[in-house]
């Protein structure tokens, strides 16, 4: 089965800035609601660092995906997170190879749940 960005229910999408909290939101609140409103349409959810932390802290194992490029990645990220960059293209479609290597990482559970965290949220 391949993998779509758009056919994947189970995306969270992390804003990660590092020990940023979410506190930025609130300086940007247009960009956070139009950040928002897209999730929803789209059927992923926004969480920040501190909604990432519970998680795992629930014991829950999701794959998570820094969208960064490989020497960010290198700079820092976080533990046991895999490297995938993503750029504006990917968005509608990934390339097959990206496809690959995405459905490689998740391995047999098609549910498994699936954070995608980047430096800007870009």
């Amino acid at each position: 089965m391949m993998i779509r960005t758009s056919s994947i229910v189970y995306l969270l999408l992390a804003l990660c800035f590092f020990g940023s909290a979410p506190a930025n939101a609130d300086e940007n609140e247009v960009w956070w609601a139009a950040a928002q409103g897209e999730a929803e349409r789209e059927g992923y959810k926004l969480i920040d660092s501190k909604g990432l932390k519970e998680l795992i802290d629930s014991g829950a194992t999701p794959l998570i995906i820094d969208a960064r490029a490989d020497y960010e990645f290198s700079a820092g990220h976080i533990h046991g997170s895999s490297n995938m960059e993503f750029d504006l293209g990917d968005r509608m479609d990934l390339p097959e190879a990206k496809r690959a290597v995405l459905k490689e990482l998740a391995g047999q559970d098609q549910k498994r749940l699936l954070v995608v965290y980047c430096r800007s949220f870009r």
